[in-house]
């Protein structure tokens, strides 16, 4: 082949030649740029699959927190109902527990595979249930009846993304008389005596803290509402003097030793409160530090920790109160309100009523053991007492007395009944049924000389008598039985000492006088006398052992850590508010009118007047105060006697002014078990009196004791030396009703009045208080230089509806004991809890864990 130079070849052969090469570039540009096409293409695929997947797993991911938190959501869901499970139900079994499955969250585009509750279960259906320590939350160490629940779910989106969760929680039944205070409401330490408080304290309100002695805690303390320092219950300023030293723990033991205050027990200051002021008032912005760090969680409010501990049946329209009241008509005992109560749980009742119907408010048939407390029907000759002869009920008549006054409705010249009503005494047997025994009661006696039965003196009337409904006659009240004298004797059968009888009457000037004013006279409110049943617990025991009576031994004892007693006397009483029904309350609310120093009824609901909390001022309970004291009816509790030593102490109490009185209960004489162990309990929806010394006798609280309980719309307390005769020769002036220093070792569950702000013409500082703990068990007498020793748990669930004086200190109604109070750790040990202790409930998350094979 020859070749030209380019420049040499021919012009045609040259243009074909460029043309040639032109169309070979042209070729391999073409491959160059379908090769970069190629590239690219593969990379926009490569970018396409990768958004794609890129995209899927996004979407996987969404899935899957949408189904973890809708799994979340369902957990929460199963707790809150497990929670209010036992919040309105008593006891549930297992299968009210499993069917809680039934009602998952309604989620959209979520499904539920899997949504269980896996409970123990015994044979007969219940829960399995062991007593030990609460293991996490604001109650650790507390024992409880524990039932563990395992919650289990499993959540699944469209796309069949599922997530598994598995929570385990506790649910613990935690008996209130762990706590050495617990208080349902507001609770008030301030300006008291010297105290030391040791156990737990909760309340379910406000805690108000202030002193003027040194005020000392050694456990946690928790409050759901404000921690005030700056006020009284009352809104009074704590700053003006109540300014002494409140020390709490940061550790435990922290307060035990003496030294204080140190690095472990410090005082909280007037500023270290959670609020600024009074409740509601501007938050402290250092309290979740006081709290968690200065104090380590030794004080806390909801803020920092702190929970809420109701009774299982409360719930709107249904109060604490119903603990202790008499069953409404037609209702279940084994209804959640009905398996709470301690009418249903108790295995001995004493009931008192205006007819037998009302003797029977589970509506079982009236029998023979329905007994009119009058001389009449089966006791028209008297009661036919063990070792001696006939003894009758008391009658007045007013030509033996002229103090007599004649009742409304009884002809002149003719006598009545001084106690009146009509009496049932029922106990429980094995079978689960109720046996009448009132007839072997009053066959053992039912009367007493001026004295009440105790270690150091033994009725000389009816030595076996179990309850008392009457004493005999002193007409001068000058504490002797002088034979002939106005009429007084010491026989005691026959029926020709009748009329030598005198019901149990005695003057609480809390709940008659409304302001705290010595009169220095006999003077008296009608509404303050009130009729005592006396109760001798020592003989109580003896007929429960078998050593008097007969039916004794049949009471059943498997129920309970020893035996509980109900006690409810509604003579007196009318139908309430809600029609046909009598509810065991005063039914007398207008007992404050802040406006007027002197207290006189304004027919207006004040601040604190609705014990009952059903919104309007009750007055209808003061129909009949007093009928027997003027001869009229009376509508008015305020009325005056002027000498309450002959009208108010002899004549009958024909309101519903009446209570419970607890004597012979030194220690070893309160009823137990067999063996020896558990102990006694009273209910009662009256106000209970408590005479000492009861389960206790010295400082140290040695020796036998048994475990012990009142639980009663008030309590109070009465020394060793207590007299009815004083409070009718002194019923104003409390320095003239001295008092000796007693012992009590028992817990208390019981009402209070409400606070209400201070009025402007009290200097006191305290009126308008519900007297704080240190007056949460109220006295009657001059306390001066002696000391009230009290062992046990102070527990405030409701506002008293019966004894609904509002608390006055320091002339008329008391004064002040030194005050020895301690909590009794034989509680924190759940065989020794008092029979029938009542119980909170309290679902704890203690593990949760997520499967996550369930992907």
């Amino acid at each position: 082949m020859t070749e030209y130079p380019l420049r040499s070849m021919p012009s045609t052969k040259r243009l074909a030649w460029r043309r040639s090469r032109a169309s070979a570039s042209t070729g391999f540009a073409l491959i160059a740029v379908l090769l970069l096409l190629v590239l690219v293409s593969a990379i926009s695929v490569g970018l396409v699959l990768a958004v794609q997947a890129e995209r899927r797993i996004n979407s996987s991911d969404l899935e899957g927190n949408a189904a973890y938190y809708g799994a979340e959501a369902a957990m929460e869901k199963m707790t809150n109902d497990l929670a209010d499970l036992y919040h309105t139900q008593q006891a549930p079994t297992s299968a009210q527990i499993v069917a809680l499955a039934t009602n998952p969250p309604a989620l959209s585009d979520m499904q539920y595979a899997e949504y269980t509750f896996t409970v123990p279960t015994a044979n007969n259906g219940t829960p399995i249930s062991t007593t030990q320590n609460v293991s996490q939350g604001p109650f650790q160490g507390l024992i409880a009846q524990i039932i563990p629940v395992t919650l289990s779910v499993t959540a699944q989106r469209p796309g069949g993304q599922q997530v598994r969760m598995l929570r385990s929680v506790q649910v613990a039944n935690i008996p209130v008389f762990q706590f050495a205070v617990f208080s349902d409401s507001d609770l008030g330490f301030f300006c008291g005596p010297t105290m030391d408080f040791t156990g737990r304290i909760q309340t379910n309100g406000n805690l108000f803290l202030s002193a003027v002695n040194p005020l000392t805690f050694h456990s946690q303390i928790s409050a759901y509402g404000d921690v005030v320092r700056a006020r009284l219950p009352n809104g009074y300023p704590s700053t003006t003097f109540c300014t002494g030293p409140v020390y709490i723990p940061n550790t435990t033991g922290g307060c035990d030793s003496g030294f204080k205050p140190n690095l472990q027990c410090l005082p909280i200051s007037v500023v270290q409160g959670s609020v600024t002021a009074g409740p509601g008032s501007a938050a402290n912005s250092l309290w979740t530090t006081i709290s968690n760090t200065t104090f380590n969680r030794f004080i806390t409010n909801a803020a920092t920790g702190a929970k809420k501990l109701t009774l299982s049946f409360v719930q709107p329209g249904v109060l604490p109160i119903e603990i202790i009241k008499q069953p409404a008509p037609g209702e279940s005992p084994t209804s959640t309100v009905g398996l709470s109560r301690l009418f249903n749980q108790a295995q001995i009742r004493i009931l008192l009523a205006n007819s037998t119907a009302e003797l029977h408010p589970g509506g079982s048939a009236v029998d023979a053991d329905d007994v009119p407390l009058a001389n009449a029907g089966i006791y028209s000759n008297g009661v036919q007492v063990k070792g001696g002869g006939h003894t009758y009920f008391g009658e007045g008549l007013v030509s033996v007395d002229g103090d007599w006054v004649l009742p409304p409705g009884v002809s002149a010249g003719s006598a009545w009944p001084l106690i009146g009503g009509y009496l049932r005494v029922e106990i429980r047997l094995a079978n689960g049924s109720y046996l009448g025994v009132t007839q072997e009661w009053l066959n053992l006696g039912f009367a007493r000389d001026l004295r009440p039965p105790s270690s150091a003196h033994t009725n000389t009337v009816h030595p076996d008598a179990i309850l008392l409904l009457q004493q005999q006659a002193d007409f001068n009240n000058d504490g002797l039985i002088s034979n002939g004298l106005n009429g007084e004797t010491t026989a005691i059968t026959g029926s020709g000492v009748v009329n030598n009888w005198m019901p149990l009457n005695f003057y609480d000037a809390r709940e008659g006088e409304v302001r705290d004013v010595s009169l220095g006279t006999r003077s008296c409110a009608a509404g303050g006398v009130m009729n005592a049943v006396e109760l001798d617990v020592y003989n109580l025991k003896k007929w429960l052992n078998g050593t008097i009576g007969s039916s004794g031994a049949s009471v059943e004892t498997t129920t309970q850590n020893g035996y509980v007693l109900y006690f409810s006397d509604r003579r007196g009483e009318i139908t309430g508010p809600v029609a046909g029904r009598k509810l065991g309350e005063y039914g007398y609310e207008d007992n404050i009118n802040p406006s007027d120093s002197t207290g006189v009824p304004n027919g207006v609901l004040n601040a604190a007047e609705d014990a009952n909390l059903n919104g309007v001022l009750d007055t209808y309970g003061a129909a009949h105060i007093g009928d027997g004291f003027t001869g009229s009816a009376s509508s008015n509790p305020t009325a005056r006697m002027a000498d309450c030593s002959t009208l108010g102490r002899k004549n009958r109490v024909t309101g519903p002014r009446h209570g419970l009185r607890l004597e012979d209960g030194a220690p070893g004489r309160l009823p137990t078990l067999a063996s020896g162990l558990g102990g006694f309990t009273v209910a009662s929806e009256n106000p209970v009196y408590v005479q000492g010394n009861y389960n206790a006798s010295d400082p140290t609280f040695s020796g036998t004791h048994a475990d012990a309980a009142v639980i009663a719309d008030a309590v109070t307390l009465l020394s060793s030396s207590y007299s009815d005769r004083s409070t009718f020769l002194f019923p104003t002036l409390a320095a003239n009703r001295p008092a000796t220093t007693s012992y009590f070792r028992l817990a208390v569950a019981s009402g209070k009045n409400q606070s209400f702000p201070e009025p402007a013409w009290d200097v006191s500082a305290y009126y308008g208080t519900d007297g704080g703990m240190h007056n949460f068990m109220r006295f009657l007498e001059g306390w001066t230089g002696q000391t009230v020793y009290y062992k046990g748990s102070l527990v405030s669930l409701y506002y008293a509806q019966y004894g609904n004086g509002i608390f006055k200190c320091c002339n008329a109604v008391y004064t002040a004991p030194n005050r020895a109070f301690s909590f009794d750790t034989d509680f924190l040990n759940a065989s020794q809890l008092p029979p029938g202790t009542p119980s909170f409930v309290d679902v704890e998350n203690i593990g949760y864990s997520q499967d996550l094979r369930a992907y």
